[in-house]
C-alpha cells in the first residue's frame, strides 16, 4: 500500500518526535552520569518507539505542544526524579535496570494520559474531562513531587530511614514538620503553585480538545488508543513496583509488617526467659525501679553536660552532679538519629553489636516480669502510625500500659500530664516504671508552659526552633525529671532511675539521617541508684562509678537493665552491659548510625579515662 505524500510526512514527523523523546532522555541519564546499560534500553527502542508513533496517530496531537504538555511533565517527572536526585546525593551509579524502570514507567504514564485524554473527549463534555485530566496530572506527580520537595529541603534524596519516618508519621507529626523545615508562608506558596499547576493543566488539555475537534475519529484511531491504554496499565501494573523509590518502600514495608510478628511468638519467647529470682534486685533491695526515656535531648546543649554552655537550663541535674548516688555518663551516644529505629534497640536485645532480630528479642520489660516486678509504661507520646510502631508493641507487654493520648496521633500535651499516673502504681510492690516523654521534640515552644518560657533569643528568631526555645524545653525537662524523682523517692521506695534520651538534636536541621552530624547522636545518661541499691550490689555500683568517662551507646540499654536489675540470663551480654566489669567497649570499636559511624571520628568527642 502506498502512502500518500501527507501521509508520508506525517509519519516522518511522528517517528522524528519520537526518536527525540527517546535520544533526549538516553542523552539525559548519560548526561547525569548513569551508565544505562544497552542491555536494558536496546531491547525496549521499538516498543517504545511503536508507541510514542501510535499515540500521535491515534490523536493527531503532536508530541511536543502546549496541547500534551501536562501529560509529557507528569511523565518525564517520573522519568527524572529518582536518577536525578539520587545523582547528585551520591554522585555513583546504581543498578542500571532501575534506571530503565524508572523510564519505562514514567513514559508509560505519558502514553497512558494522552491516550486515555483521546479516548475521553470523544464523549464530549471537553471542561468537565479537561478538569478530570488535570486531577490525574496532578495525582501523577505526587510521588516525584515529594521526591524533588524532600531534596530542596534537607538536599538528599529520600532513603529508606526517611521513608521510614513518612511510613510511620502522622498528620500532625507531618505538619510539624512542614512548618519545622518548610514554614508556613512557603507551604502556602507551594500550596497555590500546585493550584496554579492545575489551571495549567486545565488549559492545556482544552487545547487538547481543540485539536482532536479538528480530525474526524476513526476505528484505526480509537483502536489505537484503546491498545495503548491496555498496553500503559499492563507495563505500570509491571514496572512500578520494580522503580527504585517502590524498592525502597517495599523495604520499608516489609521491616514494618516484620515487626508485627514481634507478637505472635512472644508467650513462648517469654516462657524461654529464666531468670534466678532470689539473686535479683527485688529479692535483695525490694522497691521501685524507673527508666525514664527522653525526647531529642543532646547534651551538647544542657549545662549539665556541658559546663560551657550558655544557658542554665538543668538547675536540678546540675545539682545532683554533686550528689555521690548520681552517676553521669559523659559519653553515651545513640545509635540512630530517629526514636523507632533507636527504641528498639534499646529496649530490646538487638544492637549495632549482634545478629539479634527485633521480633525474637526479649526485651526490658520481660526481664523486669521475671525479676519479680510489676511493669508499667507511661507514655505522653501518641500510638503514631499505620501499624504499632516497634515501641509500642513493647510497651503494650507491660503489666500497665497507658498513653497521655491514647491515639495514633502525636501528643502536644505537656510531660507533666504523666506525673498523675505515678499514683497509679502501687508502693507496697516491686515496681519497673518506664516513662516516655515528648522531651525537646520539634517544635520547642509547644514542649513547655508559658511558666518555663524563661530563656529568650535574639530578636526576629523563631521561637518554635530557636536555641532559646530548645533551651527552655531542656529546662522543663530538667524539671519533670525532679518531679518524678521526687515523687518516687518519698511514695515509691525508689531504688534506681535511669534517664537517657532517644537520640540528640541538630537546632538546625533537627535529626534527619539524611544529614547527619554528631550532634543529633549525643546524648545525655544518667542513673540514681539508693545507698540501698549500692550496699546490695556494691560490684554494679563500683562498676558504674568506673564507667563515668567510657563511651556507651544506647543500642546496649537492654543488657544495662539487665545487670542493674541483677537478672543475668540466656538472653544477655555481659559485653554490653555498663554496669560490669566485663563491658568490653570503648571509643575505638562502638559506632553509631547502625554501623555507619565509628564514634572515634565525632571531632568533638570526649576524653575517655
Amino acid at each position: 500500500m502506498q502512502l500518500s505524500t501527507e501521509r508520508q510526512d506525517r509519519l516522518i514527523r511522528w517517528l522524528t518526535a519520537a526518536g527525540i523523546y527517546y535520544i533526549c532522555l538516553i542523552a539525559f541519564y548519560i548526561d547525569i552520569g548513569q551508565d544505562m546499560g544497552a542491555e536494558y534500553f536496546i531491547p525496549v527502542f521499538l516498543p517504545v518507539m511503536l508507541a510514542l508513533v501510535l499515540v500521535q496517530y491515534g490523536t493527531r496531537v503532536p508530541l511536543f505542544s502546549w496541547a500534551t504538555l501536562p501529560n509529557l511533565f507528569t511523565g518525564l517527572a517520573w522519568c527524572s526524579a529518582f536518577p536525578l536526585l539520587y545523582t547528585w546525593t551520591y554522585h555513583q551509579d546504581w543498578y542500571m535496570s532501575k534506571i530503565c524502570f524508572d523510564f519505562l514507567v514514567g513514559t508509560s504514564l505519558f502514553l497512558l494520559l494522552t491516550a486515555l485524554e483521546g479516548a475521553l473527549f470523544r464523549l464530549g463534555h471537553e471542561k468537565i474531562i479537561a478538569f478530570f485530566m488535570a486531577l490525574l496530572n496532578l495525582f501523577g506527580i505526587v510521588i516525584p513531587f515529594i521526591q524533588y520537595a524532600y531534596y530542596f529541603i534537607v538536599w538528599h534524596c529520600l532513603s529508606p530511614a526517611s521513608l521510614m519516618a513518612l511510613y510511620l508519621t502522622n498528620w500532625r507529626e507531618s505538619i510539624d514538620f512542614i512548618e519545622s523545615n518548610v514554614g508556613v508562608v512557603p507551604a502556602c506558596f507551594i500550596i497555590a503553585g500546585l493550584a496554579l499547576f492545575l489551571y495549567a493543566c486545565w488549559r492545556g488539555h482544552m487545547a487538547f480538545a481543540r485539536r482532536l475537534e479538528q480530525e474526524d475519529s476513526t476505528a484505526g484511531r480509537m483502536g489505537a488508543l484503546a491498545l495503548l491504554v491496555i498496553g500503559s496499565l499492563v507495563s505500570l501494573w509491571w514496572y512500578v513496583p520494580q522503580t527504585s523509590i517502590a524498592d525502597l518502600w517495599n523495604d520499608v514495608d516489609t521491616y514494618v509488617k516484620q515487626t508485627q510478628t514481634y507478637s505472635l511468638n512472644y508467650e513462648e519467647r517469654f516462657a524461654s526467659l529464666s531468670i534466678e529470682g532470689t539473686q535479683t534486685l527485688a529479692a535483695k533491695s525490694p522497691g521501685t525501679v524507673i527508666v525514664v526515656i527522653g525526647e531529642s535531648a543532646s547534651r551538647n546543649y544542657m549545662k549539665a553536660f556541658t559546663n560551657d554552655y550558655a544557658y542554665d537550663d538543668t538547675p536540678w541535674q546540675s545539682q545532683q552532679k554533686a550528689n555521690p548516688d548520681f552517676l553521669f555518663f559523659q559519653n553515651a551516644y545513640s545509635s540512630w538519629s530517629q526514636t523507632v529505629p533507636v527504641l528498639q534497640r534499646a529496649l530490646t536485645e538487638q544492637s549495632q553489636y549482634n545478629d539479634k532480630e527485633f521480633f525474637n528479642s526479649a526485651s526490658i520489660l520481660d526481664v523486669a516480669k521475671k525479676s519479680g516486678y510489676d511493669t508499667y509504661w507511661f507514655s505522653n507520646q501518641g500510638r503514631y502510625g499505620q501499624y504499632d510502631s516497634a515501641i509500642t508493641l513493647v510497651a503494650k507487654t507491660a503489666d500497665h500500659a497507658e498513653w497521655t493520648d491514647d491515639s495514633y496521633n502525636f501528643s502536644d500535651k505537656y510531660d507533666e500530664t504523666l506525673l498523675p499516673y505515678l499514683t497509679q502504681v502501687d508502693p507496697a510492690k516491686n515496681n519497673f516504671i518506664v516513662l516516655h516523654i515528648m522531651g525537646s521534640h520539634i517544635y520547642y515552644n509547644n514542649r513547655y508552659p508559658e511558666s518555663f518560657n524563661k530563656f529568650q533569643g535574639e530578636e526576629g528568631s523563631s521561637t518554635m526552633t530557636s536555641e532559646a526555645s530548645y533551651a527552655n524545653s531542656i529546662l522543663y525537662t530538667d524539671y519533670i525529671l525532679s518531679q518524678v524523682f521526687d515523687y518516687a523517692k518519698k511514695n515509691l521506695n525508689l531504688q534506681a532511675m535511669v534517664y537517657f534520651s532517644d537520640h540528640g538534636e541538630n537546632l538546625t536541621i533537627s535529626h534527619n539521617p539524611d544529614v547527619f552530624s554528631f550532634d543529633m547522636v549525643r546524648i545525655p545518661m544518667w542513673i540514681y541508684l539508693s545507698p540501698s541499691y549500692q550496699s546490695a550490689l556494691p560490684g554494679r555500683t563500683a562498676a558504674l562509678r568506673s564507667h563515668g568517662s567510657r563511651y556507651f551507646t544506647n543500642d546496649m540499654l537492654y543488657d544495662t537493665i539487665c545487670g542493674l536489675l541483677n537478672a543475668p540470663s540466656e538472653h544477655y551480654d555481659p559485653g554490653q552491659d555498663f554496669t560490669s566489669t566485663s563491658y568490653r567497649f570503648n571509643r575505638d570499636n562502638l559506632t553509631t548510625m547502625l554501623g555507619q559511624y565509628k564514634l572515634s571520628t565525632d571531632p568533638d568527642g570526649n576524653p575517655e579515662q
